[in-house]
């Protein structure tokens, strides 16, 4: 039986994954902007943030080590959160941006659904949560532009929700996961994740360098705060309150984006996004306000 600090705690965990991992425009963006393309950038992403949490953990003298079978747990883990970023970039090759926002925030259905062939079934209250907050995520994805609709672009984005599904599954239920410390549990996915993208990159022929002084400043701060601190703290609030709730409060990030586009980017608040933000504010407070683990 959890005891209400641990549930707290898991609460704001996911509140604080959410919206640094919808900090990722405001860094990512202005790099891109200069032309740096996107698996380069997430290459030095993962690479830096890999980098930044080892020289930590062996001043702070974190556990590193773990077992073969906690490694190849990971492995499926960084393959998974990677898979996440790459297969939603390459989306955008084919789909507008609003419409894979769409497609991707349906997730926490996902997630719940998952979790259901557990036994873990979902209150109705959280259910509640979930509909209120997808419906949310859909109507902030709404500013995006039309277009054609493309097979590839939906399969992609698609890919990219069950990759990140799978991630929070498998941290909530792994009992070997759970033994793992998240910051070692996030260092060893980034590891994973940076070899993979190195590995697709011709192991380094085809990355492209940082432009500028101020684009490496961007790197860093995408590397701490949407990468490391996001994932840190998704696997936190996984393990405390439960797949299912931490996937609703992962709904914060789209919020966080739009908000950022707005004061940064001087995008359009519209009736439609005002409407979404409004969505998602209820979903999350009646979950944590009507709380029972799910």
């Amino acid at each position: 039986m959890q005891n209400k600090n641990s549930i707290h705690w898991g609460y704001l965990a996911g509140i604080i994954s959410g919206i640094t991992y919808g900090m990722n425009p405001l860094f990512g963006v202005p790099v891109i902007n200069k032309g740096l393309d996107v698996n380069s950038l997430l290459f030095y992403r993962y690479g830096v943030a890999t980098l930044l949490m080892l020289a930590y953990m062996l001043v702070a003298k974190r556990q590193i080590r773990i077992t073969w079978r906690q490694f190849g747990l990971m492995a499926i883990l960084g393959v998974l959160f990677t898979g996440c970023s790459i297969t939603l970039f390459e989306a955008y090759k084919y789909i507008p941006s609003g419409i894979a926002t769409s497609i991707l925030y349906v997730y926490p259905i996902m997630v719940a659904l998952i979790m259901m062939f557990f036994g873990q079934f979902p209150s109705w209250k959280t259910w509640i949560s979930i509909f209120a907050g997808v419906a949310g995520a859909i109507l902030l994805s709404l500013k995006g532009g039309g277009g054609f609709i493309d097979w590839r672009g939906i399969a992609l984005v698609v890919a990219s929700g069950l990759c990140y599904t799978l991630f929070i599954v498998i941290v909530n239920l792994s009992e070997q996961v759970k033994a793992i410390p998240n910051l070692t549990l996030t260092f060893y996915c980034f590891l994973i994740g940076s070899v993979m993208l190195f590995s697709m990159s011709g192991f380094g022929v085809h990355l492209n360098a940082v432009p500028d002084a101020v684009s490496w400043l961007n790197v860093l701060g995408l590397a701490i705060l949407p990468t490391a601190i996001a994932t840190i703290t998704l696997a936190a609030s996984s393990k405390a309150v439960g797949a299912t709730k931490t996937s609703i409060l992962g709904i914060l990030e789209p919020l966080t984006a739009i908000v950022i586009g707005t004061l940064v980017f001087h995008e359009a608040f519209t009736l439609n996004v005002a409407l979404g933000v409004a969505l998602i504010l209820f979903a999350i407070l009646f979950m944590i306000l009507t709380e029972k683990k799910a």
